[in-house]
């Protein structure tokens, strides 16, 4: 069955945040004595802020609250997100995409707050999403690696798909991943982390695995050619 709709991932899949993930992140760590990890990024990756500041500061033993790493975190993320930059391809596919109008829509573990802070560099180009989910939206219960998030964003498209198997997510997390997967979705990963981090059963179970958006075939799932093909 071919693809109708596409969802995409946010951070690191659409914009270049994981970079300053990781440096506000290892500011919070740095006054302990901690390194912040490439195997706690990957636990964190989809998660709200607080179930992110949770694992960080059991996974580093951190002496602080939840509400302290969250008013330091939102304080380093509101100086930090704005000067985001577009990853290589985001744009490209996006246009072409609404160019053949494909309905795209956004499934984040950003509140909705981060997200404009995010994106506020870019209005016109996010405008082009619709639904945007974020993990502060009424329907999510849960966050990644379950798939509300997915689940929520394909029904609150204007003309929601038939199957959940005519959604494409483009995704670079391994939470995100398999939230995808068990809504029943195609994925393609595009990796933010090295690859040998990730779990050989995402590898496995991915329709494709891609190092940039720059190397997406649409043919492939079945969507119009890129006009310069």
């Amino acid at each position: 069955m071919n693809v109708t709709h596409c969802i995409f991932d946010l951070d690191g899949l659409l914009l270049d945040t994981e970079s300053i993930y990781t440096e506000c992140l290892q500011q919070i760590c740095a006054p302990y004595g901690k390194n912040f990890s490439t195997e706690t990024k990957s636990e964190m990756m989809g998660k709200s802020s607080l179930e992110a500041g949770q694992i960080l500061i059991r996974e580093l033993n951190l002496p602080m609250t939840d509400e302290e790493f969250l008013v330091k975190s939102n304080e380093l993320y509101t100086q930090a997100f704005p000067s985001a930059e577009l990853l290589p391809g985001a744009e490209r596919l996006i246009t072409h995409l609404t160019t053949h109008n494909i309905p795209i829509g956004i499934a984040t573990g950003s509140s909705h707050e981060l997200f404009t802070l995010k994106t506020s560099g870019y209005p016109d180009l996010f405008k082009l999403f619709d639904p945007v989910m974020c993990t502060d939206a009424n329907e999510i219960r849960l966050t990644k690696p379950e798939p509300d998030i997915f689940l929520a964003c394909a029904e609150k498209f204007p003309n929601p798909p038939l199957s959940m198997s005519q959604c494409l997510v483009f995704e670079d997390g391994e939470n995100g991943v398999r939230a995808a997967l068990t809504a029943g979705m195609k994925v393609v990963l595009v990796p933010s982390l090295p690859l040998s981090t990730y779990d050989t059963w995402i590898i496995k179970h991915v329709s494709r695995t891609l190092d940039s958006l720059l190397k997406f075939d649409p043919m492939e799932f079945g969507l119009p050619p890129f006009d310069d093909n």
